[in-house]
């Protein structure tokens, strides 16, 4: 075997035959301290072949390149002092010159990694020969990718607590978490900017529903006594109880006038209901009218009024509280949707069996076929609890749906069934409205909880026809916390001319009268299967459907 040449190369050190002669340092004077402990200036000249006051020659040639160390001048044994300690630098400690062949080998690993390898990983072995090869690299969460991707989690983070934040500090704008109870339900300004629900009304309003006429919004509502937590004992102030049927206007759905007593649309409720007025004070009606809702009719563009009261039927009505509603009609004698009035004598539901009936909606179809939807008060009837119907067993509470003949108050074959409480209603579902969608998806508005407690908002379910089947929205549309709401409920809409609709709804509040139900307005924006509400900016502009 022939021995290796002396031009061959060392994979470390390039040339196998190596001559130092000094390191440059040019023009400087280094400072050595000599055997007999004096100082003497050793000048450095660079390419100089040996430094003077050394037993050492810095000119070697050899085989071993490691035989470079022992060329080194030899390091004094005497603890340099003074300026000297800085002055005085051990050629032993130099680092060792670069190699170009090991960064070019260093350069051709790397970039055989993988870009998970380059930026998760580091090596195991600090040897700088391996710190390129894959075997030798391991993740670690201190590698600079890892720490990219964590400070990244992070801004996500810091912005969903800021986000949070700011739904605190503006709770106008956005939904609080479910279930939770504003501490002073009052109503929220009318105009207050973001927020989708206006404060229309802050007298007692509850149930109301809403038509469009010629410009001008009518809204009717339950008797103004009906329903009042902790009332005070001075209610004149209010006219209260005085009319059956309230009812408000407004030109724009912005700006609403709530009208006396003298302009009762219903001031005859018909000889089915319970004549005259209760005993003790404060007096009010015995009917006790609730919920109406109009319609205007095709044949003669007079209106519907729809209304439940209490039935005239003392043996029925024993041991109920309260007692039994039903539901009667009542028909315009002008084509004003303001009446007055005139009711029929005999009523469209009342299964009094059942708890009787309350709460009905109108509905035309898009072939101008009238409908009624209604709710079966079983909680009326049930065996106590929260709104009486949360104790075993529960009674049912059904949604019906009951087909018109043309002139919107002789009924078209049985009611049928749309819906009915599950154990997620709590006691009861009520209220219902119904709408035909843009996209011709048929929407039911109803209220579930109870209206005397938080548990009370509002819900929809969709279906390809007006007689369903219907299937529940995943999450309410309004419900207590929402916008400071609490327990909102029992909705209204009517089309805004515009191609958009308008809802109202009321929802407690505290006031003079005590714990009463306001009228908030909204408008919806329905998409496919859903709706949600959205701020109204603007005033309509023709008749409504």
């Amino acid at each position: 075997m022939s021995s290796p040449s002396d031009d061959a190369v060392h994979p470390h050190y390039g040339s196998r035959k190596h001559s130092f002669t000094g390191y440059p340092m040019s023009n400087m004077a280094q400072r050595q301290h000599g055997q007999d402990g004096t100082d003497e200036s050793i000048p450095l000249t660079p390419g100089a072949g040996h430094m003077e006051g050394t037993n050492s020659t810095l000119s070697h040639s050899t085989e071993d390149p490691k035989a470079m160390d022992t060329s080194y001048p030899a390091r004094s044994h005497t603890k340099p002092v003074g300026l000297l300690r800085h002055l005085t630098t051990p050629f032993t400690s130099r680092p060792a010159p670069a190699v170009p062949a090991l960064r070019h080998a260093q350069t051709m690993e790397a970039t055989k990694l993988t870009f998970f390898q380059r930026h998760f990983t580091k090596p195991v072995d600090k040897d700088p020969e391996k710190e390129y090869v894959s075997q030798n690299r391991r993740f670690t969460f201190r590698s600079h990718g890892s720490l990219l991707v964590a400070a990244i989690m992070l801004l996500i983070i810091l912005g969903g607590v800021i986000e949070g934040a700011l739904s605190v500090a503006l709770p106008h704008r956005s939904r609080a978490p479910a279930g939770s109870t504003p501490q002073n339900p009052t109503p929220p300004p009318p105009n207050s900017l973001g927020s989708p629900i206006r404060a229309a009304l802050d007298d007692n309003f509850p149930d109301p529903d809403v038509t469009f006429h010629n410009g001008t919004y009518y809204a009717f509502a339950t008797n103004n006594a009906a329903g009042i937590i902790q009332r005070p004992d001075n209610t004149t102030g209010y006219d209260y109880g005085s009319s059956n049927v309230q009812i408000a206007t407004s030109t724009d759905f912005l700006t609403w006038h709530l009208l006396n007593s003298t302009h009762d649309p219903l001031p005859d409720v018909g000889d089915w209901v319970i004549p005259g007025m209760t005993e003790i004070p404060p007096k009010i009606p015995k009917a006790n009218v609730w919920a109406p809702a109009v319609i205007q009719r095709p044949s003669d563009n007079k209106f519907i009024m729809y209304y439940s009261a209490n039935k005239r039927n003392g043996t029925e009505a024993e041991g109920r509280h309260p007692p039994p509603h039903c539901i009667g009609s009542a028909i315009s004698r002008t084509a004003s949707p303001a009446g007055p009035y005139d009711p029929l004598n005999n009523t469209l539901a009342c299964p009094l069996d059942q708890g009787g009936a309350i709460d009905p909606a109108a509905f035309k179809d898009k072939d101008s076929t009238l409908y009624v939807a209604y709710k079966v008060d079983g909680n009326n009837i049930g065996h106590g609890g929260l709104c009486g119907n949360t104790k075993a067993p529960l009674v049912p509470t059904p949604i019906m749906l009951q087909r018109m003949a043309p002139d919107g108050v002789t009924n078209d074959g049985a009611p049928i069934q749309l819906l009915d409480r599950i154990a997620a209603d709590g006691p009861l579902i009520e209220a219902p409205a119904l709408v035909l969608s843009p996209a011709g998806v048929y929407f039911l508005f109803y209220s579930s909880g109870c209206t005397r407690s938080p548990s009370y908002n509002v819900n929809y379910a969709t279906a390809p026809s007006v007689t369903g089947p219907y299937t529940r929205a995943g999450d309410p549309l309004l419900q207590t916390g929402d916008w400071d709401l609490l327990a909102p409920g029992s909705v209204g809409v009517v089309g805004d001319g515009r191609g958009g609709y308008d809802m109202v709804f009321h929802a407690r509040v505290a006031a003079p009268q005590g714990r009463i139900r306001a009228m908030f307005t909204t408008k919806l924006k329905f998409e496919g299967h859903s709706v949600e509400v959205e701020r109204d900016n603007g005033t309509a502009t023709a008749a409504g459907a």
